[in-house]
């Protein structure tokens, strides 16, 4: 058993011998990928699904999900100082201040 770095156990092969075949690889849980993972299960298909971010316990990992904008500190606005902080500001449309925990 090793550890993913929140806590959470995660299991690891330590016996590099030991294979498992899979019909389907797919890379990432978001919309496109869980999509494709419930398409090919449904068919039948052995999938393996990869994912790189850390897990989301659905609902304690939003805890903005039911504010309304003007019930922010900003406003739903990202503060200049976390702007400079976090450089990805200007590429993702989803960083606000209200998604900020996910970045």
């Amino acid at each position: 058993m090793g550890n993913n770095g929140s806590g959470t156990p995660t299991n690891i092969n330590l016996q590099g011998n030991i294979t498992t075949d899979y019909d389907a690889i797919v890379i990432g849980s978001g919309i496109s990928g869980g999509w494709a993972v419930k398409e090919l299960t449904e068919k039948g298909l052995k999938t393996l699904m990869i994912e790189r971010g850390r897990n989301v316990v659905h609902p304690i990992d939003y805890p903005t999900t039911n504010y309304f904008p003007w019930e922010l500190p900003h406003r739903g606005a990202v503060p200049l100082k976390l702007q400079e902080e976090y450089k990805s500001v200007r590429t993702h449309y989803s960083f606000k201040e209200d998604t900020i925990h996910f970045f």
